[in-house]
């Protein structure tokens, strides 16, 4: 991998099961796959910024770009991926008709797994939990519905999300694909389960924290970037509901997932597709002109979350957000930063630089003197502040993803629904059937108290 730190690296093996056998492994230093024409071809002009648009919620996204309240679950590999912007073709149900490009008589998901509770709901499909028949293992399964790949560019997506799960594979900290089926209506993928729950809720659950713990994180999700880079494969979307625990025990690994807008590339070729999510985004993807630089930045807001507790950039809506990223200021006068360690800041600051051309690479930022193993981050706990407001972050981030499926319609479990019905009594103070900005202000401090 190139890696001469630290952190893991993709193993030789490729992990394949025998059923799948539409793509195939390559070595670390061959060239990426040949795939179809892309929408956002290379380019060394850059295009016009794109406009900061109203804060609806799919306004800023291009075909199938990550809705910022897609909802994720603490046992899910989401399945997240918002309406495309482009034509259609004359005959989704046809283009549809063989997304895997591959022999129709291969075994049926179904004679295999049985198909347990659902996990979790994204615009394109769903995740279930599965269990082998043979072993009894549970693993997730993203169901992908047919009916919604609307474009060759949808269908080309779910080629493209599988075949880099398989490029990945056997990665430490990516999680694994395990097989890939179709039928008449859906296409399935049948992944490692990841039942640890999310990042942020592992660290409020501990109740204690530490720049060397939030070191340690940084390292996974830095090595996972200088991983998926060395392989010419760029993420797009990282963020932390997109880093998952395998289990519940302390030692857990943490893995990497949903690899929907992620994308292979060459050395020095640029996109202009504008995705991710509002938070976590670069500054050059708002300016429709990017390379896997992207990566690193949205590396560097989520550490800078993990030793602040809120974002770097925020507003109270999206547009307020992307103009924050595009101008804002970085805070390291506000609590904590004066208690946290120069070195720390040092690499946020380098990773956070908006001339992407300045800022550290992958491999730099897993080299720094505070990642790197037995490095310099102290031991000391954190403020219990920073905590407080990491969970007020992350409650608020759940809120809006529900509240958000509820106005677009979505399905939602009855346990999902009792949750919304006893969080908006907690909202709401007075019984009025209404939640007003102080009883949410009031709210969200109880949360995180």
């Amino acid at each position: 991998m190139g890696n001469n730190c630290v952190g893991p690296s993709a193993a030789g093996q490729n992990g394949f099961f025998a059923n799948v056998a539409l793509w195939r492994p390559r070595p670390a230093d061959a060239a990426p796959p040949a795939l179809p024409p892309r929408s956002s071809a290379p380019s060394d002009q850059a295009p016009e910024p794109v406009t900061i648009p109203p804060s609806e919620h799919s306004s800023h996204h291009s075909s199938r770009s990550a809705d910022p309240s897609t909802p994720t679950a603490a046992a899910e590999q989401p399945a997240n991926k918002a309406a495309p912007k482009v034509k259609r073709v004359q005959s989704a149900g046809l283009l549809a008709d063989s997304v895997l490009k591959r022999d129709v008589n291969t075994a049926r998901l179904k004679d295999l797994y049985t198909i347990g509770k659902k996990l979790g709901q994204g615009q394109f499909g769903t995740t279930y939990l599965c269990v082998e028949k043979a072993t009894g293992r549970e693993f997730a399964c993203k169901s992908i519905a047919k009916r919604k790949l609307l474009t060759q560019e949808d269908v080309e997506d779910v080629r493209r999300e599988i075949q880099i799960m398989h490029h990945l594979a056997g990665h430490a900290n990516v999680v694994s694909i395990v097989g890939a089926y179709e039928d008449a209506v859906a296409v399935q993928l049948v992944m490692e389960l990841c039942a640890g729950g999310e990042l942020f809720d592992r660290i409020i659950q501990r109740g204690h924290y530490s720049e060397k713990a939030a070191a340690q994180l940084a390292r996974v999700i830095v090595g996972v970037i200088e991983a998926c880079h060395s392989l010419g494969v760029m993420h797009r979307d990282l963020k932390p509901e997109n880093f998952l625990f395998i289990h519940q025990k302390e030692d857990s690994p943490l893995k990497a997932i949903d690899f929907g807008l992620s994308i292979f590339f060459k050395p020095g070729e640029t996109f202009t597709d504008v995705v991710g999510s509002p938070y976590y985004v670069a500054p050059e993807v708002l300016m429709k002109h990017y390379g896997r630089e992207v990566d690193v930045w949205s590396a560097g807001v989520i550490i800078y979350i993990l030793l602040s507790g809120v974002p770097p950039f925020w507003d109270e809506s999206e547009q307020g957000i992307f103009e924050q990223v595009l101008k804002g200021d970085l805070d390291f006068s506000s609590e904590p930063w004066p208690n946290i360690s120069e070195s720390a800041k040092d690499l946020v600051r380098k990773m956070l630089i908006r001339d992407p051309k300045k800022r550290l690479t992958a491999h730099e930022a897993l080299c720094h003197p505070w990642v790197c193993v037995d490095g310099v981050a102290p031991d000391k706990p954190l403020d219990s502040a920073v905590l407080s407001r990491l969970k007020q972050f992350s409650a608020m981030n759940k809120l809006k993803k529900m509240a958000l499926r509820v106005v677009i319609a979505e399905s939602l479990s009855e346990e999902e629904i009792a949750g919304l019905k006893e969080m908006f009594k907690m909202l709401d103070t007075d019984n009025s059937g209404h939640i007003t900005l102080e009883e949410l202000k009031t709210g969200l401090q109880r949360v995180g108290a």
